[in-house]
């Protein structure tokens, strides 16, 4: 069974000395991260489910996501150039940013379904603005563990590990949903639970950044 899954995990290539630290905090992780979004993702629909027109519910949804994007757009043609200079601070920026987005959305069940479109906005600019600072510091990473010229290799190797990590994510994410219903109680959990996502980044990427 280990050697089926070094085979499955590991490149055939040479990589660096420290991909085997890499994987398993990443991989734990993106299991605290999927978690966290399994929660948002509920508070969110949560949140439309007592809007009554279906037409209303897709403008907000379908809406939230373009606000994230084009915000996303700006970020990145502002500091695109700078994350190579820099890339641990945003790194970790990226993490922060998304850990505030998840609280705004997990916060939405609490207001007034009408400022959904604001909240879920401003919430996925965040996001948005995280997924493009932590790609781009992944892609330096990812350069970092490849000493053999066998970059699309590791980087298959690694979206192997954070699929898996998601799926098991979402599964403890949505017994976690079933047995704590109350935002309020999740609320008071996601301290905890963006702790453990630094920890896990600190402890993956050190000595790679």
């Amino acid at each position: 069974m280990s050697c089926f899954l070094k085979k499955v995990l590991y490149p055939v290539g040479k990589c660096n000395i420290k991909y085997g630290q890499y994987i398993k905090w990443s991989f734990i992780s993106n299991i605290i991260s999927s978690i966290e979004d399994s929660i948002s993702t509920h508070c969110m629909l949560s949140t439309l489910g007592t809007v009554n027109n279906e037409l209303v519910v897709s403008y907000n949804y379908i809406g939230k996501n373009l606000i994230g994007q084009i915000g996303g757009l700006y970020y990145i043609s502002k500091i695109g150039t700078n994350i190579d200079t820099n890339p641990k601070k945003y790194l970790y920026t990226s993490v922060i940013l998304n850990q505030i987005a998840i609280y705004i959305e997990c916060l939405l069940p609490l207001f007034n379904n009408n400022m959904f479109i604001i909240f879920a906005g401003g919430a996925n600019i965040l996001k948005n603005i995280s997924w493009i600072g932590y790609g781009a510091v992944n892609t330096r990473i990812i350069q970092s563990l490849a000493i053999d010229n066998n970059i699309s290799e590791i980087y298959s190797k690694i979206s192997i590990i954070n699929t898996s990590a998601s799926s098991i994510g979402m599964i403890f994410g949505l017994t976690f949903i079933y047995y704590i219903p109350c935002h309020e109680t999740r609320l008071s959990i996601l301290p905890f639970l963006t702790l453990l996502r630094l920890y896990t980044i600190h402890k993956a990427t050190d000595g790679l950044l």
